[in-house]
């Protein structure tokens, strides 16, 4: 009885943290990227609330991470991911992002390309003398702004 107890507590503990790990996307942030090392994470409920700021709206994503990435003076590289509610909506959201970059002709970005990497389409934009790729896998959405020599390699390392 005593067993049966402790592995129902086992169980009830485990069921209830895995809703939480899933919403970390701390994992999908690795250490390193493009020869730079990460110097900043923002999970949770912060990083969806510098999310929501960036857009200046509400977002519908069920968990956000934002990390930079930098190696001494340079201008640090920074990856946004959120996770939404379903691959049809991060489709949807990468789609209405993208789309609303490319026509408005106040845009900081420009000489908008899609790209094909390793079968993922990739819209990557240049502004604010960086690059920016954009791209949904599942149901997340990715924006990486990055230095135009390390563009290759961060989508190496994060676009999989």
């Amino acid at each position: 009885m005593r067993r049966a107890c402790l592995t129902l507590c086992c169980v009830f503990v485990l069921a209830m943290a895995v809703p939480a790990l899933a919403d970390d996307l701390s994992g999908l942030l690795p250490e390193a990227a493009g020869g730079l090392r990460r110097v900043r994470l923002v999970t949770g409920a912060e990083a969806q609330a510098e999310v929501d700021r960036l857009h200046g709206k509400a977002l519908k994503a069920k968990a956000s991470a934002i990390a930079s990435y930098a190696e001494g003076d340079e201008r640090p590289a920074e990856v946004w991911v959120s996770r939404v509610s379903s691959e049809k909506e991060a489709r949807r959201q990468t789609g209405l992002m993208v789309h609303k970059m490319f026509e408005n002709p106040k845009s900081p970005f420009r000489e908008p390309r899609r790209l094909d990497h390793g079968g993922r389409a990739v819209y990557r934009f240049t502004g604010m003398g960086q690059v920016h790729l954009i791209w949904q896998e599942g149901d997340l959405v990715w924006w990486v702004s990055v230095a135009p020599d390390k563009a290759q390699s961060f989508l190496d390392a994060l676009c999989r």
